[in-house]
């Protein structure tokens, strides 16, 4: 038998057996090396070492692709980050008309489903802004009294649970009081200033005659 026949036959013989599995040779009558799993007169016992195994590497994270910790985030309601990022806290806005408007960081991004909220001084808005996969985003919040106030930023689902709620902050409103001297009609109307005090009725000089 060719000596390559062989070594084929011995080296299918050796990794088709398991790593524990015992492998015999010896030289027959007609001078040929043979390859055994069973034992025979005058064989050598071959020591098979176990196979060289090799885990595939791991793809490299794509950046085009969101961090699977984000999505499984999102997909309990989960929030690591939902803060509002404006205005600061214990912070003085001036806003005549009473609208303030805040901005708000989100992480992982707001999931499709979820509403953006706010909550103010305890009583959540009716106003919600619906998730798209933003991770940033503003609410105005109409018509606030001047003074200090608690805001929250507050992520619901449609069913009105709460998901997750950002630390408070205080806002300082500023606004022109409305028993300021000079406001008409509307609130958010700047007053006037008062008008100049006229001179009193003094008599006139008589005319000169020539």
């Amino acid at each position: 038998m060719p000596r390559t026949l062989i070594y084929a036959l011995c080296s299918a013989l050796i990794f088709s057996q398991s790593a524990t599995a015992e492998i015999y040779t010896w030289t027959d009558a007609e001078g040929n090396t043979v390859y055994s799993d069973q034992p025979s007169p005058n064989a050598r016992r071959i020591e098979v070492s176990a196979p060289n195994a090799m885990e595939p590497p791991r793809p490299s994270p794509s950046y085009n692709q969101p961090d699977e910790s984000s999505s499984s985030a999102a997909a309990q309601g989960r929030y690591r980050r939902l803060e509002i990022t404006s205005p600061a806290n214990d912070s003085a806005v001036r806003a005549n008309d009473g609208n303030l408007i805040l901005g708000i960081a989100i992480d992982p991004p707001l999931r499709t489903g979820a509403l953006l909220r706010a909550r103010v001084d305890g009583t959540l808005s009716a106003q919600a802004l619906p998730g798209s996969g933003q991770t940033e985003a503003s609410l105005t919040l109409p018509n606030l009294d001047r003074g200090s106030h608690q805001i929250e930023a507050v992520i619901t689902n449609t069913s009105g649970e709460e998901l997750s709620a950002s630390s408070p902050i205080t806002v300082h409103v500023q606004r022109t009081s409305l028993n300021q001297p000079g406001r008409i009609n509307s609130p958010n109307q700047a007053p006037r200033a008062p008008a100049a005090p006229t001179a009193p009725n003094v008599p006139k000089p008589p005319a000169s005659t020539p």
